[in-house]
């Protein structure tokens, strides 16, 4: 892993500058012996590292305190280690930070839902995330805030199905992570592996509906593509948190008035008088989902390609082709 660097005599001529201060002859001079304009811009907004006397790739740390510690540790896998490996070096704030996490490191791991491509947990993570470090102590400073201070810090695993064998795709998947920018979109903190089988696992933060929407907007206004890996998973895991926030958050919000409304009128009907000759519905409802009774807009769906003109013609009349209801351009003050 290559990496531009200054050289002894380059360092020797500007360690005693102070890069927020420099003179005009001393930028000159920067300019003359600094020829790689990342390093460059590095240099005059943080400075240089005062362990590995490079310019620093963020006022918050110096890359070479990840660098340092690689030895450390790894996935088992050449390709998962490059990969984290790439990313420390190149992050440059703390959302674009990836990490080899040990299982060990999470507790109180359960079963949440299963897809095609992959299996997902929640979890907690007893160390919480890289905020930066403190030169002070001399180690990595890390957080458990999320819009709130959480004394548990709780995280969704994605167990990634057959990725015992990486493929392409999986870390394309990892990587557009920490090249997207955006804070609307998922945080990875970092890939661990399931001791039973194996698979590798991304490990995420929870996030709200909205959040993803406007996540998914700016991946598309990158050129990036949004592959499979996170839609359906996407949406369970912020329907998890908006089911739990509305029993947590104040009775104003608009999740609960829409529960109480559905309440109501599921409680008239099933307490009305009126007759019912026709077929009894027998369902059975999800103690971690929403129901609500807003109404369903469909004034834009596309007419079905096969419908018939008769269809009081039970004969006569084929299903229409099925839907694709993510290209649908909805209302969205609907």
């Amino acid at each position: 892993m290559k990496e531009f660097m200054l050289s002894g005599d380059v360092i020797k001529q500007i360690k005693d500058f102070k890069h927020r201060r420099l003179t005009n002859k001393q930028s000159l001079l920067i300019d003359k012996l600094i020829l790689n304009e990342e390093l460059k811009k590095r240099y005059k907004r943080n400075g240089l590292c005062k362990d590995c006397k490079q310019p620093k790739i963020t006022f918050a740390w110096c890359q070479c305190k990840f660098q340092q510690n690689f030895k450390n540790w790894t996935s088992g896998n050449n390709e998962i280690d490059k990969l984290i490996q790439k990313a420390q070096l190149k992050a440059n704030r703390y959302e674009k930070i990836l990490e080899w996490i040990e299982y060990d490191r999470f507790e109180n791991v359960e079963y949440l839902a299963k897809g095609g491509f992959g299996t997902i947990y929640k979890a907690i993570w007893k160390d919480g995330y890289i905020e930066e470090w403190d030169f002070e102590n001399n180690k990595w400073r890390r957080s458990k805030y999320w819009a709130e201070d959480y004394e548990n810090f709780p995280v969704v695993l994605k167990c990634l199905h057959n990725s015992q064998d990486v493929t392409v795709d999986f870390l394309r998947e990892i990587e557009l992570h920490t090249t997207i920018s955006s804070d609307k979109v998922t945080f990875c903190y970092g890939i661990t592996k399931d001791p039973e089988s194996n698979n590798f696992m991304m490990g995420e933060k929870l996030n709200s509906l909205q959040r993803i929407a406007n996540g998914l907007e700016d991946i598309h206004s990158q050129g990036l593509i949004h592959h499979n890996i996170h839609c359906a998973k996407e949406l369970h895991n912020s329907l998890f948190e908006l089911y739990y926030s509305s029993k947590n958050y104040k009775s104003d919000q608009e999740i609960n008035k829409q529960i109480e409304e559905a309440d109501k009128i599921n409680e008239k009907f099933t307490s009305s008088s009126l007759p019912y000759n026709g077929t009894t519905l027998s369902y059975t409802t999800n103690p971690q989902a929403v129901y609500t009774s807003r109404l369903l807009i469909f004034k834009d769906l596309p007419e079905p390609k096969n419908a018939v003109d008769d269809k009081d013609d039970d004969n006569s009349f084929k299903y229409s082709e099925a839907i694709d209801f993510t290209k649908l351009n909805l209302d969205k003050n609907s």
